[in-house]
């Protein structure tokens, strides 16, 4: 036996076929942590498949680094084995596997066959088997149910789901109307497996398509951490517009969001940032609810859970819309005011305001930066000292209306903001009425 072998462990309780040159070749060209992982498993005595997302996308032709195993070792059995493990999910039978000296991490479960979903969310028991053809059955999709032995280099695909691979559909195992019985949370799977990148959008077979409609109200069973955590799934996947639409169709979308109705036409034109996709699309999905309705945009954000830099980001961009800067001066206010939210509002105004947003990103590019960069050059010792105003609120609201001036007009020296006190009331008009730098 050489060192870069594959060892054979139990054999499955499914019929297998020969691996593809293809394939083989992608197998030989796996890392070796994951055989070493394997190997150790087999030398303990068990059963072990390669299963999920890696093996869907190798028969896609395309790479996947999450590398997911299957075994008949129980999750007590696998943390012995492996002392740097982690017990990750080991209720369920997942134990996330790390070797000393290597980056990576594998999730090994272990082989189950699941009761009923009392509650929609979770089976009521979990038994661990030696059955891989039962563990295979209990799956959503088909496409993820097809499982890979590597050392004897076979594929185990017991309801055709390359069969669904090839037609590009998608289509549950067993009974559609069953499997989305047991758990909400593959709703939203079934919309994220629609997008399927490059290769399009994939349409539900009928029974599947069917089940979606039936089981919507199961979505209200899942954890909103959940229901978050696929749903930005699909928001930033690449053909978002298309499962949008489907699901607003289906009454899926307004189970997450209710009253987010705004066209999706938009969806379909939008470019931008990555980090800042997810963001982007509900801002547009939000963009017809009024700003002064904004706590109701807070409400179902943070019934979804999102993390507060999330929440901020989409609140600020919704602040932003329809505040387009009209001249130079409030261009370089918009600048500073925006910050690191600028791109992308201009993406979203740019399906919303095309014309408008083009001629702001003109000027913005013709735009110099600052003379003294964005922040204020006078300070509240140096405001009070030039007009005698004890330290407080009127103070603080003057040192905000020269700050804005000072970027509007691009001073770059302290005499010169100074120098505005001589030309704007300060000393008898209203403070809660004099103006800031911020924007809008």
């Amino acid at each position: 036996m050489t060192a870069d072998a594959w060892l054979a462990g139990l054999e499955a309780d499914v019929p297998g076929e020969a691996l593809s040159a293809e394939l083989e070749a992608w197998r030989d060209a796996l890392p070796g942590a994951l055989r070493e992982v394997a190997n150790r498993i087999v030398s303990a005595g068990g059963g072990i498949w390669l299963v999920g997302g890696s093996v869907r996308e190798a028969l896609l032709g395309r790479g996947e680094n999450d590398h997911d195993l299957a075994t008949t070792l129980h999750p007590d059995e696998v943390l012995e084995i492996f002392p740097r493990a982690l017990p990750t999910g080991v209720a369920y039978g997942t134990v996330t596997v790390r070797l000393t000296g290597e980056d990576l991490q594998f999730e090994v479960t272990s082989l189950r066959s699941e009761g009923s979903y009392g509650d929609g969310r979770r089976p009521d028991r979990v038994v661990f088997g030696e059955s891989l053809h039962e563990d295979l059955s209990r799956r959503d999709f088909t496409i993820n149910s097809i499982a890979i032995d590597l050392a004897r280099g076979l594929i185990h695909d017991p309801f055709d789901g390359r069969a669904d691979l090839t037609a590009m559909r998608l289509r549950a195992v067993g009974e559609a109307s069953e499997r989305l019985g047991e758990d909400g949370l593959r709703l939203l799977r079934a919309y994220r497996f629609m997008d399927q990148g490059d290769r399009g959008v994939w349409q539900p077979d009928a029974a599947l398509a069917n089940a979606l409609i039936e089981h919507r109200s199961m979505l209200e069973m899942v954890a909103n951490e959940r229901v978050w955590a696929e749903f930005r799934r699909i928001l930033v996947g690449p053909n978002a517009p298309a499962v949008l639409e489907r699901m607003r169709i289906d009454g899926m979308l307004s189970r997450i969001l209710p009253g987010w109705d705004a066209d999706l036409a938009a969806q379909h034109a939008l470019e931008a940032p990555q980090d800042d996709v997810a963001a982007c699309r509900l801002v547009l999905l939000a963009s017809e609810i009024e700003h002064a309705r904004w706590r109701r945009i807070e409400h179902d954000l943070r019934a979804l859970t999102l993390s507060n830099r999330e929440r901020g980001r989409i609140m600020g961009l919704h602040r932003l819309l329809g505040h387009l800067p009209h001249d130079e001066a409030e261009c370089r206010r918009y600048r500073v005011g925006a910050g690191d939210l600028l791109e992308s509002h201009l993406c979203v105004e740019a399906v919303l305001r095309p014309e408008q947003s083009r001629t702001v990103r003109e000027a913005l590019a013709a735009l110099p930066p600052l003379a003294a960069g964005p922040s204020p050059l006078v300070d509240g010792h140096a405001l009070a000292s030039a007009t005698d105003l004890p330290m407080g609120r009127r103070l603080g609201q003057l040192k905000s209306w020269l700050h804005r001036m000072q970027i509007e007009l691009d001073l770059g020296e302290v005499t010169e903001v100074i120098g505005l006190l001589d030309v704007i009331d300060w000393k008898t008009s209203d403070p809660e009425a004099w103006p800031g730098p911020q924007w809008p």
